[in-house]
């Protein structure tokens, strides 16, 4: 993850993105609920609100770098805590706004 931020200096952009992971897919549950309707039992869901997830992490930095990983909840503090350092790091890489002077004439003009 650091060689991609320290990659993103030049001219790459890199994206992260971070979601719940579940490992039941929509075919899964359809399945699920087809042969409880079948069999005519009444199963009683588990409660989703107490349940922790793992987080699934996807990182990519121009077209041909990619990675991802699952973090389990028990390491998910320990994971933000090293992506802010990366990210604390690799803010020198962060361009300032260019504004125009215009727009600070404009301003003036504005207030007197």
């Amino acid at each position: 993850m650091a060689k991609a931020f320290e990659d993103s200096k030049t001219s790459k952009t890199v994206y992260l993105t971070m979601k719940r992971h579940s490992y039941t897919t929509k075919k899964i549950k359809a399945a699920e609920e087809a042969s409880e309707k079948a069999s005519g039992d009444a199963v009683m869901s588990t409660d989703d609100k107490d349940k922790e997830y793992p987080t699934l992490v996807r990182l990519t930095s121009g077209t041909k770098t990619k990675l991802s990983t699952l973090v389990q909840p028990q390491d998910l503090d320990r994971f933000m805590v090293q992506y802010t350092n990366i990210i604390k790091i690799n803010m020198d890489n962060l361009k300032k706004k260019e504004r125009k002077k215009a727009a600070k004439a404009k301003a003036k003009k504005a207030t007197a």
